[in-house]
């Protein structure tokens, strides 16, 4: 004999689910409002992604941060309250922040970018604690604070990074070079060996790879590593990851160069060959996962994800 649920259970499960529905649409329509305001800044880092090395990654960070939501919904979800206090309170603070900043100097239009794109970002996290509660932001905390990596660096900033990325990466090519025994005299980021000098200009640093290498770190770190103090020593071991595999293809395409044909200087491998050295870079990671898990530095694996 079939049974059917009660009235008032099938009629409580029928609010509950127009509440989400309600609530899922309080959500975007918040998170539209934002995109409209800050639509200038968000329409011009999404062009310069496109073409430029340094904001390549931007891309990513979004559709990441939305699949690593999805996927701890069914947590998030569990327990959800409206809660206008602390959304109210979050708006607040960024307010001030903005205004400090905007009021501390002139600011140069890369700096006035990045401060449009961090509270747009900002805003897309107060509008998950207004209609989702704290205790909703406390388990998606490391989806919504992924967020800030949209925020391109100001000129001043990224300028440094480069420059420790082109340091780091001639020094390594010359461990390298050495290693080979292959003689070589180092000037910064200009190498000269035997037959060519080699310079390691700022669009041979990396930038664009070492990005996202580091979206890659911060990800697999939270799905594969359950300790903080381990993913954060994940995140710290990418740094040499990043200088030792622009190293390594400075070191190839030198010695291809000088010892197999000077046209590798030049071509397809040094314009289009990036993706081999990143892979390098990415297998590493994976290593170093592995390594943690292997000599019991970290528990295991973090919580499933449904």
């Amino acid at each position: 004999m079939r049974t059917w649920p009660a009235p008032s259970k099938v009629m409580a499960a029928d609010i509950q689910s127009g509440s989400m529905y309600a609530r899922h649409a309080c959500f975007l329509g918040l998170i539209l409002t934002a995109i409209a305001i800050f639509h200038r800044a968000l329409f011009f880092v999404a062009s310069a992604s496109i073409s430029v090395d340094q904001y390549s990654h931007i891309l990513l960070v979004v559709p990441v941060s939305a699949a690593l939501l999805y996927m701890t919904r069914r947590r998030v979800l569990a327990h959800v309250a409206y809660n206008p206090l602390a959304g109210l309170s979050l708006l607040f603070l960024m307010a001030a922040f903005a205004y400090t900043a905007g009021h501390s100097g002139a600011l140069t239009a890369s700096a006035y970018l990045s401060l449009s794109i961090l509270f747009f970002a900002g805003c897309c996290v107060t509008a998950f604690v207004f209609c989702y509660g704290v205790q909703a932001f406390k388990v998606a905390i490391f989806p919504l604070l992924f967020l800030l990596l949209m925020v391109p660096l100001p000129d001043s900033v990224l300028e440094r990074v480069i420059a420790i990325l082109q340091n780091g990466s001639a020094v390594a090519a010359c461990l390298l070079f050495r290693a080979a025994h292959i003689p070589y005299v180092r000037h910064g980021v200009v190498v000269a060996l035997p037959r060519i000098d080699i310079y390691v200009a700022e669009e041979c640093s990396g930038i664009r790879s070492s990005m996202v290498l580091l979206l890659c770190t911060l990800v697999l770190g939270q799905l594969y590593l359950k300790s903080f103090w381990t993913k954060t020593l994940l995140t710290i071991t990418v740094l040499p990851i990043m200088v030792a595999k622009n190293g390594l293809r400075i070191f190839v395409l030198s010695t291809l160069g000088m010892y197999v044909d000077p046209s590798f200087l030049s071509g397809r491998l040094h314009h289009e060959g990036g993706f081999i050295f990143f892979g390098l870079g990415f297998a590493g990671l994976f290593f170093v996962i592995w390594l943690f898990r292997k000599i019991g530095l970290d528990p295991g694996t973090a919580d499933s994800l449904p």
